[in-house]
C-alpha cells in the first residue's frame, strides 16, 4: 500500500512539473511570439509606403503657391486640397491590399470626378501640368476598365504630388511624377 501512495505521488509529482513546464514554455513561447508579431508589424509598415502613417506631415519641401493650380468652378479652393482630397481617397480605398478587393464602380466614379474637374482646371506650371495629363489618362483607363494597374498608378501620383507640391518630407515617394519627382 505505502509503495501505491509512493507511486501516485511521484506521479502526480511528474504531472505537476510537467505542466508547470508546459506553462512556462507556453508563456515563453506567447510573449516572444507577442514581441516577434509588434516588431514584424513595425517593419512592415515602414516597408509599406503605402501606409498612412509612414508620410511625415513635416514640411520640408516648401509647398507650391495656391495661384499654380485654379478652379474655375469647383469644390476645392485650390490645387493643395485636389490633391489631399484625391490622395485620402486612395489610401482609404487601396491601401493595405485593398486595392484587391476595391469596389470598382466606386473607383470608377471617382475617376469620371477626376476628369470633370480637369476640364475646368488651369495648371501654371509646366511638370505639374505633365502630372495632371499622367492623371487624367490614367483615370481615362479606369473608367475605360477594371484596371488595378491603373488604380495603384493613380494612387502613387496623388501620393508623390501630396508630398511634393504640398512640402511634406520625400521620404517615402514613388518617383512617378515630373514635378519634383
Amino acid at each position: 500500500m505505502k509503495n501505491k501512495k509512493v507511486n501516485v505521488g511521484i506521479v502526480l509529482l511528474f504531472i505537476v512539473s510537467v505542466l508547470t513546464i508546459a506553462s512556462y514554455k507556453g508563456l515563453e513561447y506567447f510573449t516572444s511570439t507577442k514581441a516577434h508579431e509588434k516588431d514584424l508589424a513595425k517593419v512592415t509598415e515602414k516597408s509599406n509606403p503605402d501606409s498612412i502613417d509612414d508620410v511625415s506631415t513635416e514640411i520640408v519641401n516648401e509647398p507650391a503657391s495656391k495661384d499654380v493650380v485654379v478652379f474655375s468652378t469647383s469644390e476645392y479652393e485650390d490645387g493643395h486640397d485636389f490633391i489631399t482630397d484625391l490622395h485620402e481617397f486612395y489610401n482609404d480605398t487601396l491601401c493595405w491590399g485593398r486595392v484587391n478587393t476595391a469596389d470598382y464602380k466606386k473607383q470608377q466614379e471617382k475617376a469620371l470626378h477626376i476628369v470633370s474637374i480637369f476640364k475646368e482646371i488651369e495648371v501654371k506650371d509646366e511638370k505639374l501640368y505633365e502630372d495632371f495629363i499622367s492623371i487624367e489618362n490614367t483615370a481615362k483607363k479606369i473608367i475605360d476598365s477594371d484596371d488595378r494597374e491603373a488604380m495603384i498608378k493613380l494612387h502613387r501620383l496623388f501620393h508623390d504630388l501630396d508630398i511634393y507640391f504640398n512640402g511634406y518630407s520625400e521620404d517615402h515617394t514613388f518617383g512617378v511624377t515630373s514635378y519634383k519627382g
